[in-house]
């Protein structure tokens, strides 16, 4: 079962596939032809219908995936990917109506420039435990959950069940992307968590280029998952 985990993980068919599931989602929902008129905000704007947003999305979603299958591979460059697409993702975002994007995504952004640098420290071989930051984890959980319905409260400045769908979704990307700057295993776990509600998001916001993304996701953390425990294992015989 490893074996067949690790090719998966390894796969370049399978990172095809994930893109592909993002352009067939969005193509068949009609999402991908969507221009900026599509937006509420730009609805009247003339200028608005030459911004292709459906297919700007689609773009974000397979760099993110692109991002992923790198950190998976435990390839560094995935997380300068994810960084450089996080001011993206967060624009798209703020666009569709989550308004704390403008302040909950530059924390993102340093987090996941802050991962760059972390796996630069671990190096190419080391692979983490929770358990091996427990003092700091349980602190850490607490904190992000306090900051993220602090900075979307400040945000939405009401109670709506958007300011708590958001700010959710917020606190579950953190927890992970912060376990990730150390290069630890469980992430994944907590990614699995996370890719639930963000497709449930996106399904409510009708970003169809999304729904196949996390769909993918989903599985993806969990070949993602084995392969770093036993990558970790082996390094320590």
């Amino acid at each position: 079962m490893l074996t067949l985990m690790q090719k998966l993980n390894r796969s370049r068919i399978v990172d095809i596939v994930g893109i592909l599931i993002v352009i067939f989602m969005a193509y068949s929902s009609g999402y991908l032809f969507n221009n900026l008129t599509n937006i509420g905000m730009f609805a009247h704007d003339n200028w608005a219908k030459y911004v292709p947003f459906g297919i700007i999305s689609v773009v974000s979603s397979s760099l993110s995936i692109i991002s992923t299958r790198l950190t998976s591979r435990l390839n560094k460059f995935g997380n300068v990917v994810g960084t450089i697409n996080t001011l993206i993702s967060g624009t798209i975002d703020f666009m569709l109506g989550n308004s704390g994007a403008i302040l909950t995504y530059p924390l993102s952004f340093l987090i996941n420039a802050a991962s760059v640098g972390g796996w630069m420290h671990y190096g190419d071989k080391r692979v983490n435990r929770v358990i091996d930051f427990k003092k700091l984890f349980f602190v850490m959980v607490l904190g992000v959950i306090a900051l993220s319905f602090g900075l979307n409260y400040l945000a939405f400045q009401s109670t709506s069940p958007l300011f708590w769908l958001s700010s959710t979704v917020f606190a579950l990307s953190l927890i992970p992307n912060i376990m990730n700057i150390f290069k630890i295993e469980d992430q994944w776990l907590f990614w699995i968590v996370y890719n639930v509600v963000q497709l449930a998001k996106a399904l409510t916001q009708g970003n169809f280029a999304n729904v196949g993304k996390y769909l993918y996701y989903i599985a993806n953390s969990s070949v993602a998952y084995p392969v770093w425990r036993a990558k970790r294992q082996n390094n320590q015989l």
